[in-house]
Parts: structure tokens; C-alpha cells; sequence
């Protein structure tokens, strides 16, 4: 293991990943081939970030040991191929179904979700809506903010979650427009989108 590639918190990580059971401090010590003292330095960090957590005590005929585990935030670490398999499904969906066909599909999508989250804005005004929305596309990943102008709210987003997807398959921007749509109960106007080379994806509404 000593010339495992990567630094020993992602070989503790890769260890544990392999044993969905746990290992204590001594055997990954033992694999790493370096002293315990220096993996529970490292195991101190990774519980701190959430990347792994106690697990059960294995008795022994020596003294009790710890094992320890990925938490799903540990498990989630590694690289995953989403996007990939996402591209994949869109693309057959649309093959199957045709474009206007999915456009209503992400349409219907972006609305459920949005009726979901409705309850956050029960009694509120329009711009407290769409300040609540912000908090939400935050939340998802989006980085946005919200500026007023005019008599208009506009909600831009500088992240877009599925932005290689977007490219491929500009209707996946309908599921953004229905959802901020449902959830301001307000027509909404896309006046600049990432995926057609924009700076921004950007929302306008009336207030």
C-alpha cells in the first residue's frame, strides 16, 4: 500500500469504501504500513468533514477496538457518472417520445416539485416569494441571487446544475422555468441561459 497513489486520507477513504462493515484504526495502520498514532491524526480530520463515522466495537481477545465507516457523505466522495447516464436517459427518452413530448414531461416535473416546496410560501408577497425561491435554487446548487428594477424581480443564476446536460438537450431548461413559474405563481420570462452561451441563467418576473 505504500506506494498507493493519493494522499492517506483518500487511501483511508478507499480502504473503507472496499469494507462496508468498518476497520479500526490497527488494521488500517497494518495496510497502510504506517504507525496508529499517524491514522488516527487522519481519522480525526475525516470525522470532523463527515467522511466517516464510529461504528461498532469488535471484541477481541486483546482490548475492545473501534471499527470505523464511510458515512454517505464519505460514500458520495467518490466520483460518480450522473451526468453520463443522465445524458443517456434524456437522449432516449426524447428518441422515444419526441421532443414536445419531453418539453411537457420537464414541464410537469418542474411543477410537482415546485408543489412540493409550495407550503414555504403560504401568505407571502411577491417579492418575499421570490426571495424565498433564491434560497431555494441556492440550496439546489444554482448560486443565485435576486435583484429589483423597475417593477420587475430578476432571479440570476450563475451555476447551472445541469449545464452539459442543458447544451446537449436545451429542454431541460423548461423544468427551470416551470418550477420558478408554479412557485411564483407568475409568468416568468428566460431572458439569458448558460447552455446558449450566456453569462447567467436569468429569470424576470412582474412584482
Amino acid at each position: 500500500m505504500q506506494n498507493q497513489p493519493g494522499t492517506r486520507q483518500e487511501q483511508i477513504l478507499t480502504i473503507l469504501l472496499a469494507t462496508k462493515t468498518g476497520l479500526s484504526i490497527d488494521v488500517i495502520a497494518e495496510k497502510l504500513d504506517i504507525s496508529r498514532n499517524a491514522v488516527k491524526q487522519h481519522m480525526v480530520v475525516l470525522e470532523k468533514n463527515q467522511l466517516i463515522k464510529a461504528g461498532k466495537f469488535n471484541l477481541t481477545k486483546g482490548r475492545p477496538s473501534r471499527s470505523y465507516i464511510l458515512t454517505e457523505q464519505g460514500i458520495n466522495h467518490f466520483t460518480k457518472q450522473y451526468s453520463w447516464f443522465c445524458n443517456l436517459l434524456i437522449a432516449e427518452l426524447k428518441e422515444e417520445m419526441g421532443s414536445e413530448a419531453l418539453v411537457a414531461l420537464l414541464q410537469r416535473l418542474g411543477a410537482k416539485i415546485a408543489n412540493s416546496l409550495a407550503p414555504q410560501f403560504i401568505n407571502q408577497t411577491a417579492a418575499e416569494k421570490t426571495h424565498t425561491l433564491s434560497i431555494i435554487l441556492q440550496n439546489l446548487g444554482y448560486q443565485a441571487e435576486v435583484s429589483e428594477q423597475k417593477g420587475e424581480m430578476t432571479i440570476s443564476a450563475i451555476n447551472c446544475v445541469f449545464h452539459d446536460l442543458a447544451q446537449e438537450h436545451g429542454e431541460l431548461c423548461e423544468f427551470d422555468r416551470a418550477l420558478i413559474r408554479t412557485l411564483l405563481d407568475n409568468p416568468v420570462e428566460q431572458t439569458e441561459c448558460m447552455a446558449k452561451q450566456g453569462c447567467a441563467c436569468r429569470f424576470k418576473t412582474a412584482i
